[in-house]
């Protein structure tokens, strides 16, 4: 199964759960500050968003203030110009 925005991931060297912001490739970037990336090797899914979930928080990224990459990517999977 494949992980994707809005889903629980295990960070295993740091033993953290993050909310998935997005995947691209082989990298995964977070939800939590500060942003940033780190590889899909490193990550085990704990828990699947629902469609709804994901949609709600691309959404909800997408209306972030300011420059974050967070919200270009929800805007570049929502369809809207960035």
């Amino acid at each position: 199964m494949d992980i994707d925005t809005g889903d629980t991931v295990k960070h295993k060297p740091t033993g953290e759960e993050w909310l998935v912001a997005g995947v691209k490739g082989d990298r995964l970037m977070w939800c939590g500050w500060p942003e940033g990336w780190a590889a899909l090797t490193d990550c085990e899914l704990v828990e699947k968003a629902t469609p709804e979930a994901r949609d709600k928080l691309l959404h909800e990224l997408a209306a972030m203030t300011g420059h974050d990459m967070r919200k270009s990517y929800a805007m570049q999977r929502l369809g809207h110009n960035t």
